[in-house]
């Protein structure tokens, strides 16, 4: 069983156009015993809150106000810093395979369908800074490693580089 992870030290942004639901995650992050942080309901408040503070931690609604989640899950990643290497979580309310690539391509963590639970927060956040993925900075794409899985390196005689013999007839 996974220990209980120290928050403490990180701060969130929680950026989400349903105040309830911003104030929901909100009150689960301070009862994990997240430093500190803000809860925005606009991409403009958010840009704003990054001037004044450093986030380590973002939550992102798909439907963020004026420029998109998508777009500012770019922006993040496209800052200076020990932000850009930020985790985020992005928030869809009716999740699709379009939505969730698009997530997953501009550099999300973690994706996040509703309705959401305590038991599913608390575990992905686990998981998800518990085991952080490499950071990826390629010039298509700068984020988490996107795989899922771990790739096994063979580690035997490469076969595939040495002739092969022909069978006869």
């Amino acid at each position: 069983m996974q220990s209980k992870l120290d928050y403490g030290a990180m701060n969130a942004l929680v950026a989400l156009s349903n105040a309830q639901l911003g104030r929901t995650i909100w009150h689960f992050l301070r009862e994990q015993g997240i430093g500190g942080g803000r809860l925005v309901t606009s991409a403009r408040d958010a840009v704003a809150r990054m001037e004044q503070a450093r986030f380590s931690l973002f939550f992102v609604d798909y439907e963020l106000p004026e420029f998109g989640g998508v777009d500012f899950i770019k922006f993040i990643r496209m800052c200076n810093g020990p932000v850009a290497e930020a985790f985020v979580v992005m928030v869809i309310p009716t999740p699709d395979k379009q939505k969730v690539v698009s997530a997953r391509d501009a550099g999300a963590h973690e994706i996040l369908g509703l309705p959401l639970t305590a038991k599913l927060l608390h575990s992905r956040m686990n998981h998800m800074i518990g085991n952080p993925k490499p950071f990826i900075r390629a010039p298509s794409y700068i984020g988490p490693c996107r795989r899922r899985e771990v790739v096994k390196i063979h580690h035997g005689v490469e076969r595939r580089s040495s002739p092969r013999p022909r069978r006869s007839a």
